[in-house]
């Protein structure tokens, strides 16, 4: 049985490799992991920075921009988003016309299970996000954020984050596969 799964493992590990070097970044950075059954669209407007895990079935929508900064981690299932259709127009019940805006995430920054980002937002580095957030408007760096729609919960120490990231205590544990 375990072989069974040693094989499963390295059959969705290999396939996620090569759907990755099929795709087209605008910048792709080094020791990225990207868990199965991602879905990312207009990856050509995605940056993605060093040391970054994507969670499992990840959804991005680039096609306005994201950029997602060193050392960022998502949980599982979360949806970012950069476009949106025009709902306040004269054809119902929306125009084909797009509202397209980037999504920036700051580095080290944690964005918890099922979060989804909505389009024109920045979470700035060092922020949580906690698990099933809808985040519709930005937040400064070291934000503990949480909530539909997201709020403001407290902020982290400033002095200590930037400590820890000058020790480069962030993100020592992250091995792509």
């Amino acid at each position: 049985m375990i072989s069974l799964l040693s094989l499963h493992s390295a059959i969705v590990r290999y396939w996620n490799q090569y759907k990755l070097k099929k795709l087209k970044f605008r910048y792709f950075g080094t020791n990225i992991k990207i868990c199965p059954n991602f879905k990312l669209g207009h990856t050509e407007n995605l940056i993605l920075h060093d040391n970054i895990v994507l969670g499992e079935n990840i959804f991005i929508n680039a096609q306005g921009g994201v950029e997602i900064g060193s050392g960022t981690i998502t949980g599982p299932d979360v949806m970012i988003f950069s476009v949106n259709h025009i709902y306040d127009s004269e054809i119902l019940p929306f125009a084909e016309e797009l509202s397209l805006k980037p999504v920036v995430i700051g580095e080290n920054c944690w964005i918890g299970a099922r979060v989804f980002i909505c389009p024109g937002v920045s979470i700035g580095e060092g922020s949580v996000v906690a698990a099933n957030s809808v985040v519709t408007k930005n937040f400064p760096p070291c934000s503990v954020i949480g909530g539909n729609p997201a709020k403001l919960i407290k902020t982290k120490n400033k002095e200590m984050y930037s400590k820890a990231k000058e020790k480069s205590i962030y993100n020592t544990f992250i091995k792509a596969d």
